[in-house]
């Protein structure tokens, strides 16, 4: 299957389910939130949230550039 049939078929599926809880984001998050939720004892993530930044130190703010070893 071409990539673009892979893409295409996610949008397909993307469509559907915004449809299904009528273009509003409060019952799509929902929707997932349930989703998660049934899934907890089965070890399958659906959502995954990134850690917070200054716990992990993703991006620090420099007024110069870092000096080169």
């Amino acid at each position: 299957m071409p990539a673009n049939e892979i893409i295409a078929e996610i949008h397909r599926h993307r469509e559907a389910l915004a449809r299904e809880c009528d273009y509003d984001v409060k019952k799509l998050m929902a929707y997932y939130r349930r989703r998660e939720t049934e899934r907890e004892g089965t070890g399958q993530k659906l959502v995954s949230f990134v850690a917070d930044a200054k716990e992990e130190n993703v991006c620090d703010l420099r007024e110069e550039p870092p000096k080169q070893k």
